[in-house]
C-alpha cells in the first residue's frame, strides 16, 4: 500500500479536523462522533458517537507508527476523546509507548463535562502521563445563552472544570462563538463570556463567528422568526466588546472569520491594544488586505 493509502485506511472520513496548533501533530482516532450531540448550531457532529475498540485502535497505531516514526507528541482524534475514562486513556498510552515510543505529549478535544467526570486525583495522573492539551468549545459565558443552545452545560461548571486543569497542569485551548446569543443578546454575550475567561487561564481564545448550518435547531429558528442572525460587522462590534472587557494574560487571542475575509491575532495582554485598533480599522469600511 502508498502512504496515502495507509492513511486513508485508519480514518474513517477523508478530511481530519485538527485544531489550528496542532495541524502538524500525529493523529490517532479513538472515537467517533459526539457524545453530546444537541447543541442547537452544531453542523459538526453527523456520525453516531462511539469509541472504538481497543483492538482498532492498536492495528491503527501499528500503522501509524510506521508513517509517523519520529513523532512526539500525539493527537487523539474524536469529536471529544476526552469523553473516554483515565483508565481508558491510559490504555492507549501503554500501547503509544509500545509502538511510538518517542511521543511525551498528547492533546484532544474535550467537552466540560468529559472533565467533570474524572476526579483531579485522574486528571493530575493524566497530565504526569503526558496528557499536555485539551481544546474545548466552551462558545458563552452566558448561562441563558448556553441554555437555549443546548450546550448542556452552565457557565459555573465551565468554571470549575477550567480551575481544575489550571490546578493540575493542563493547557487548554477554548473556542467562543461571536453572534451566538443573536442580535438581542450580544452585549450579554460578549460581557458575560470576558467575565468567565477572566477568571481562568487559557493559552488560546478562538473567535469563529456563528456560521447557520442548513440542518441545524438553530438555522430553522432563524426561518421561523425566533433568532436574529447578525451581520458581520455587528458580529465584529460584538467581539471588540469581548476583547475590551478581556484582562487575561500570556493567552493568544486570535479570529480567523472576521467580516468573512480576514483574520487577526494577538498575544494578550501585550497586543491587545494593536488588536482593538485592528477591529477598528475594519471596522471603519476601508479597502485593505489580510491583517494577521
Amino acid at each position: 500500500m502508498t502512504r496515502e493509502e495507509l492513511y486513508r485506511s485508519i480514518y474513517t472520513h477523508d478530511t481530519i479536523y485538527l485544531p489550528p496548533h496542532e495541524q502538524a501533530t500525529a493523529a490517532l482516532e479513538v472515537s467517533l462522533g459526539c457524545s453530546w450531540h444537541k447543541c442547537t448550531f452544531c453542523d459538526f457532529a453527523k456520525d453516531t458517537f462511539c469509541i472504538h475498540p481497543l483492538e482498532r485502535i492498536e492495528h491503527d497505531l501499528q500503522i501509524l507508527a510506521r508513517l509517523r516514526p519520529d513523532d512526539t507528541r500525539l493527537f487523539f482524534l474524536g469529536e471529544n476523546a476526552f469523553f473516554l475514562s483515565a483508565d481508558q486513556i491510559f490504555q492507549i498510552m501503554e500501547l503509544v509507548g509500545k509502538y511510538m515510543p518517542k511521543v511525551r505529549e498528547y492533546g484532544m478535544y474535550s467537552r466540560i463535562d468529559d472533565i467533570l467526570r474524572k476526579t483531579e486525583e485522574e486528571l493530575a495522573c493524566l497530565a504526569k502521563k503526558g496528557v499536555q492539551a485539551l481544546h474545548i468549545g466552551v462558545e458563552s459565558g452566558s448561562d441563558s445563552i448556553l441554555e437555549a443552545r443546548k450546550k448542556g452545560v452552565t457557565s459555573a461548571q465551565i468554571l470549575e472544570a477550567l480551575q481544575r486543569l489550571d490546578r493540575v497542569g493542563i493547557d487548554y485551548y477554548l473556542t467562543v462563538i461571536p453572534g451566538l446569543g443573536g442580535r438581542s443578546f450580544s452585549q450579554m454575550h460578549a460581557i458575560e463570556t470576558a467575565r468567565l475567561l477572566n477568571k481562568v487561564h487559557p493559552r488560546n481564545i478562538w473567535c469563529l463567528k456563528l456560521k447557520l448550518w442548513e440542518d441545524t435547531p438553530l438555522y430553522r429558528e432563524a426561518k421561523a422568526g425566533n433568532f436574529e442572525e447578525m451581520t458581520p460587522e455587528e458580529i465584529l462590534r460584538e467581539e471588540r466588546l469581548l476583547l475590551e472587557n478581556l484582562t487575561v494574560t500570556d493567552c493568544l487571542f486570535e479570529d480567523t472569520t472576521v467580516l468573512d475575509q480576514f483574520t487577526i491575532q494577538g498575544m494578550l495582554m501585550g497586543q491587545k491594544k494593536e488588536l482593538l485598533n485592528a477591529m477598528d480599522y475594519l471596522l471603519g469600511g476601508k479597502n485593505r488586505d489580510v491583517l494577521s
